[in-house]
């Protein structure tokens, strides 16, 4: 199936309003594997230029999370059907290759935009503004000879603030925004057997939610699958995934790296074109280091290097139904078994694996995905729920629902729950005109990993729940330039203590001020 997101109209327009240091971050999102979440846009608000690892790349290669490993893909026939049909459609020789630069140029003003020192000591927040340019650039390659498909991306782009007093977007190496992502995708398909094979990276700056900082956050990430047809009725699955992210630029976070892999075989017997039988056997690991002098709010600063982790051996049996071309679902039972190298560590040993997942497809217009489970090293169940719904041809409604959970990157030996919702809506008031409505809320609670846990967690030491809003009109004036004006809106970010207020022990408090900014700008794209 060829592969060209790119070309859609859809997703043009919403790659130029990204590029424009909008929040539309989550409305490319939603076309793309998995759930979006309010941490992912809050972070990448500011980044400007196309994010090639969030594009949409089909449902062949499975997310890496600890439900990926037995849900999988839900596409139902409907689904499947209908991108064969557009791809048909859409054949063309073209180039496999697309370069596209391009330049944005506005004013920004934010009500957080100036740093300021008080008598006390402490510091706070105050309106300002700055003229900015975003010069970005983006690559892409998609071809597929004969039974290989190949597809690449890469893509950078820097927001820079001509004001020097301007730290609307943060201070010091966080000031200017700077984004780089890449990706790259390989498959394979012959008679008897599929691989497929998925990697993609990014780097970048903006704000933590998670930590409540400004940092700097490097991930990678690289999924396998591979497919093997014993019989008509019979088949052998394997599966592997591996993710680093590493946090730094910050107190909070000055260079914590988690890392997370796994690896699952699986049997699948095929009963009939309606339901499928299958036995996974997997491990997998999620380890978490955490350099000398990270401090998080109401602690002291780490004494030494921490690190801990999780390891797992499970073991599942799966029945996959298709009840019609519109609804498919799966379900997974089973066993696992965690150890961890944390003291006194809490929530190991064996305990009950298990999964759920449904695909809907009712219409045309309407698709539901809704998978949760607890396995892996999992201490909570996690969930994902995406809504995706276009009502007519120039509206498109999406909403978003996950819990996850994962190391707290400020933190040695605490998980960080989060459970969060957003929503978009793309409206297209004119030929040339179309609005985009961006709404999130999160929660986040520590969980303490060991029962020996001295230092006592609580909700100060992180924004406990977020709010999230954007609007943006995008006024496409020509091929080549377009017009944006953006209000973004968020519950606050942490600037710091002040006066009475103290920064350590189990007493202390951080301010969180909301935050808004408005941008106007124009985007030249060749």
């Amino acid at each position: 199936m060829p592969f060209a997101p790119w070309k859609s109209a859809s997703v043009r327009l919403l790659a130029c309003v990204s590029m424009l240091v909008v929040s539309c971050f989550v409305a490319t999102r939603l076309d793309a594997q998995g759930v979006p979440t309010v941490q992912q846009s809050q972070f990448r608000s500011q980044w400007v230029g196309e994010q090639v690892d969030q594009i949409p790349l089909g449902g062949t290669a499975t997310p890496l999370n600890s439900l990926g490993a037995v849900v999988g893909s839900l596409q139902t026939q409907d689904e499947v059907q209908r991108e064969v049909d557009a791809s048909l459609a859409g054949v063309q020789t073209k180039s496999p290759f697309a370069f596209k630069p391009s330049l944005g140029v506005g004013w920004q003003v934010s009500n957080q935009g100036n740093l300021q020192t008080n008598a006390a000591g402490g510091t706070s927040f105050g309106t300002a503004s700055s003229a900015f340019a975003s010069p970005t650039f983006a690559f892409l390659y998609d071809r597929a000879h004969g039974p290989w498909a190949l597809s690449a991306g890469a893509a950078t782009g820097y927001q820079y603030f001509v004001n020097p007093n301007y730290v609307g977007a943060g201070t010091g190496s966080s000031r200017n925004p700077l984004s780089a992502t890449s990706f790259f995708k390989a498959g394979l398909e012959m008679s008897r057997y599929v691989i497929n094979s998925l990697f993609t990276a990014s780097a970048g700056n903006g704000y933590d939610i998670a930590s409540g900082s400004y940092n700097v956050q490097t991930s990678v990430a690289a999924n396998i699958e591979t497919k093997y047809l014993v019989s008509d009725q019979s088949a052998v699955a394997f599966k592997s995934g591996y993710s680093y992210l590493n946090s730094s630029g910050s107190s909070r976070t000055p260079n914590n790296n988690t890392i997370s892999d796994y690896i699952n075989l699986s049997p699948i017997y095929y009963l009939s074109d309606k339901t499928h039988f299958s036995y996974m056997l997997g491990a997998g690991q999620t380890i978490q280091t955490i350099q000398q002098g990270t401090t998080a709010v109401g602690n002291t600063a780490t004494t030494g290097n921490q690190s801990g982790n999780r390891n797992y051996v499970e073991s599942l049996g799966k029945v996959k139904y298709n009840f019609t071309g519109k609804l498919s679902t799966d379900v997974s039972l089973g066993a696992r078994y965690i150890s961890s190298n944390i003291s006194n560590s809490q929530n190991i040993g064996l305990r009950p694996a298990w999964a759920f997942g449904l695909g809907y497809t009712p219409t045309a217009k309407t698709s539901i995905t809704f998978s949760t489970g607890e396995q892996g090293a999992d201490i909570v169940p996690e969930l994902n729920l995406l809504v995706n719904w276009v009502p007519r041809q120039k509206t498109m409604v999406s909403l978003g629902v996950t819990q996850s959970e994962t190391f707290a990157n400020s933190l040695g030996g605490q998980y960080l729950i989060q459970r969060g919702i957003i929503g978009t809506v793309t409206q297209n008031l004119f030929s040339s005109v179309t609005a985009t409505l961006i709404g999130g809320y999160t929660t986040q609670t520590y969980v303490n990993l060991s029962s020996d846990q001295t230092n006592s967690q609580s909700a100060f030491q992180l924004p406990p729940s977020y709010y999230t809003a954007s609007i943006s009109v995008n006024w496409k004036i020509r091929d080549w330039v377009s017009l944006i004006n953006s209000v973004n809106w968020n519950s606050g970010q942490q600037a710091t203590t002040t006066g009475s207020q103290s920064t350590t022990g189990a007493n202390s408090s951080a301010k969180y001020t909301p935050q808004a900014y408005y941008s106007i700008s124009l985007n030249f794209a060749l």
